[in-house]
């Protein structure tokens, strides 16, 4: 059974009822310290379902109707590293020709809690989060795509200090020629929703999705993300490049701790499914050294226990580096290295699939054999 839902599917119709009486808030966004652009803020009438993002150089475009929203109803602007500027709408200005300035001031960095313990224990890597096997379960975007809408899913792990060091997700299908995404992880808020933004690195955490991309791979230890119990994981749409209508299918599972969205920019959140986004990550989890002997212990028996294929990638008789190989089942990945060889766990009903920028991807089915060479086609080759 598919799991379907369209993230922005009821925009067309309440655009369409407005359209006429629309008028165009527009701006630009500057640190109010340095006079530098502010990329990525989201702005938005809060909780009305009407926002966008500002562009790379600080620029944004807020169409609605003025006369249906209270006049205590305000535009919000918040981006990370900013204090927050509130705007009640009948202090808006509408202009034609220019793009009046606004500024949002740096926010005051508050270092993170120091916590001193006597407790001995050491950090052990630790998944989390929720894989696809091959149900056909996806969320989806399609249609009117507002600017600052997410997707997001509730990862629960085991209560204790756990750094974030990387997330993934499988691409299903994007029509666009590519997009802008942020990754935003939350803790756990009221009634269960995204609550508070844990990035507080002032940092953007940015991946971009191309049209044949089919796994996104994010390092997070740049951003120095902790967490001691259950988050809340999200992809936010910041922008759309190409002619192509957006739609964009994103892998789920059937179970997991449910699922919310919210359209735009400022927007209220809401549940919408029990079932999850196939969002995993690898995280490095602090436990005590006893308990940390007995985990690295069992992980060794049982990549001991686990088949491995191996084998080079070739194109035109030259071997291939920096190639991934990736498990379809498992999600396990490695790159071949300079001499175009890799070595992967997969059992015999296992698929890998082989890609690299400026390559056709290849994916062939593991079946009992120890060895699997792959001949790897360049897309410029096949070019008049």
């Amino acid at each position: 059974m598919k799991w379907f839902y369209g993230l922005f599917g009821l925009c067309s119709i309440f655009f369409s009822n407005i359209l006429a009486a629309q008028l165009d808030y527009k701006g630009k966004i500057i640190d109010g310290k340095s006079g530098h652009p502010i990329p990525y803020v989201n702005v938005g009438i809060v909780e009305k379902g009407i926002g966008t993002v500002s562009d790379e150089e600080g620029m944004f475009h807020l169409e609605f109707n003025p006369d249906l929203y209270a006049s205590s109803d305000v535009v919000l602007f918040s981006s990370l590293g900013y204090e927050k500027l509130e705007i009640p709408i009948s202090d808006l200005k509408f202009v034609y020709n220019e793009y009046p300035i606004l500024k949002l001031n740096p926010s005051i960095l508050e270092l993170n809690e120091v916590v001193v313990t006597d407790k001995k224990g050491e950090f052990v890597q630790k998944s989390a989060g929720y894989k696809n096997t091959g149900e056909p379960v996806y969320g989806y975007w399609k249609d009117n795509i507002a600017l600052g809408g997410e997707l997001a899913s509730h990862i629960r792990v085991a209560k204790g200090l756990r750094q974030l060091k990387s997330f993934g997700f499988e691409v299903w299908e994007n029509v666009s020629d590519s997009v802008l995404l942020r990754i935003n992880i939350y803790d756990i808020g009221s009634f269960g929703l995204p609550g508070n933004n844990l990035n507080e690195s002032g940092l953007n955490m940015l991946h971009t999705i191309k049209e044949n991309d089919m796994f996104a791979h994010i390092d997070l230890m740049p951003y120095s993300i902790f967490v001691r119990d259950d988050f809340i994981v999200s992809v936010e749409l910041l922008q759309v490049y190409g002619k192509k209508e957006p739609r964009m299918a994103l892998a789920g599972v059937s179970f997991g701790n449910g699922s919310f969205r919210r359209y735009a920019s400022q927007d209220k959140w809401e549940k919408v499914s029990d079932k999850s986004l196939a969002f995993f990550l690898e995280t490095a989890h602090f436990v005590p050294v006893k308990e940390a002997e007995r985990i690295r212990k069992r992980e060794k028996r049982r990549k001991e226990r686990l088949p491995i294929i191996s084998g080079f990638v070739i194109e035109n008789g030259r071997m291939v580096p920096n190639v991934t190989v990736r498990n379809l089942r498992t999600k396990e990945w490695t790159t071949t290295n300079e001499n175009g060889r890799y070595t992967l766990h997969a059992r015999p009903t296992d698929r890998l699939i082989f890609t690299k920028k400026g390559y056709f991807n290849a994916s062939w089915r593991v079946k009992r054999r120890l060895t699997l060479n792959v001949k790897l086609k360049s897309k410029y080759s096949s070019l008049p």
